[in-house]
């Protein structure tokens, strides 16, 4: 099993990224007005708050508390009479954690990896972001007026909208597992419910081959797991990619069009425009001709898909006699039942796998 890192709800991150900008600049007008009254915002707190607020997208039970927490707790570091940074630091940190917690857009609460990954990142990033502005400052833009309190607040805020990063990465043990997760919230249609029934079956089989003892027959039968399971999600992304081909041309509109086409060249009268309209619908038909092959394939494809998924359910099956079985069988019974669900897996009779493989598009006629 293969460690496997995914950037999840991109999106959501960017939009998080720019709210948090925005904030950050309304925070910085107040900022420069408070300057000209000789009243200095801090941007180590003044600067991460408003982003954080900003950035932050709660569901609605959630959203007062979140905000309301967002506001008091990142001050509580300022009033313990640390050296900075690390009062900015911990600011930072503390609203990194309730966003990535509480505040990441995706309606469930942030895993406790990274939520303690974006806090330690903020921590981090946020200090380096003080001293960026400052060297900005200092040689670019000046110390005083709207545009130089504008760069320190956007520097902060765009360097602690990267700590929250870690709230949009998961890392799994299983890469296939991570993988089937991943389809299970792209697939629509009957390709997700197989593949979301591939899933349960791999977990299923999966957890009963990890209570087996220690042996080379146990890593063979997970090899032959993840394969058998890889294949069922292999095929449904290749489904779902000529859904989406599919999806965007009627066919019933080409053909629609083949015909005006041929209906007019029977009455032109002129032969070179009864030319050109024979070859335009020729060109169209051949592109008729190639939409019946991709729905021919993706018949195959959602076929062979089935036939996946009952070669897992089988295999789940054949593990219900080594579960009644003694502990001390079942690491011998191992190999022998991952040469049969190989057996099983390389079926002669199966459908070819180059329906998986992506078609291309025909070459037009020239016109």
């Amino acid at each position: 099993m293969g460690l496997s890192m995914q950037f999840l709800h991109r999106e959501e991150f960017e939009s998080r990224t720019l709210r948090a900008l925005g904030g950050a600049a309304c925070m910085g007008i107040l900022g420069a007005a408070a300057q000209r009254l000789h009243f200095p915002l801090e941007p180590g707190y003044f600067a991460v708050v408003a982003a954080a607020i900003a950035g932050a997208k709660a569901l609605p039970r959630n959203a007062i508390s979140l905000r309301i927490g967002l506001a008091l707790l990142p001050a509580v570091p300022f009033f313990l009479d640390l050296d900075d940074p690390l009062p900015q630091g911990l600011a930072a940190a503390v609203a990194a954690a309730l966003v990535a917690w509480l505040g990441n857009g995706r309606g469930e609460s942030g895993r406790p990896f990274s939520v303690a990954a974006s806090a330690a990142a903020a921590g981090v990033l946020v200090p380096l972001s003080l001293y960026v502005s400052e060297v900005l400052q200092a040689r670019f833009v000046g110390h005083t007026g709207l545009f130089p309190v504008l760069v320190g607040f956007l520097t902060v805020a765009l360097f602690w909208s990267i700590g929250t990063l870690p709230a949009n990465v998961v890392m799994e043990l299983d890469a296939v597992e991570a993988r089937g997760r991943l389809l299970e919230d792209s697939l629509k249609g009957e390709a997700r419910v197989l593949a979301v029934r591939a899933l349960g079956l791999y977990r299923q089989c999966k957890d009963v081959v990890r209570g087996m003892p220690a042996s080379p027959g146990r890593q063979e039968l997970l090899g032959v797991l993840e394969k058998m399971a890889g294949e069922s999600f292999s095929l449904a992304e290749a489904h779902a990619g000529l859904e989406a081909q599919l999806g965007s041309v009627v066919a019933n509109d080409v053909d629609a069009q083949v015909r005006e086409l041929r209906n007019r060249a029977s009455t032109t009268q002129d032969a070179v425009a009864r030319r050109q309209l024979e070859l335009a619908a020729s060109s169209l038909g051949e592109e008729l001709n190639h939409l019946d092959a991709l729905s021919r394939r993706r018949e195959r494809l959602l076929a062979q898909l089935h036939a996946q998924v009952a070669l897992l359910e089988r295999a789940r099956v054949s593990f219900v006699g080594v579960q009644g079985s003694e502990m001390g069988a079942k690491g011998a019974q191992a190999a022998q039942l991952a040469r049969r669900l190989k057996s099983l897996g390389e079926d002669p009779s199966a459908p070819p796998a180059e329906d998986a493989a992506p078609v291309s598009a025909p070459q037009g006629t020239r016109v």
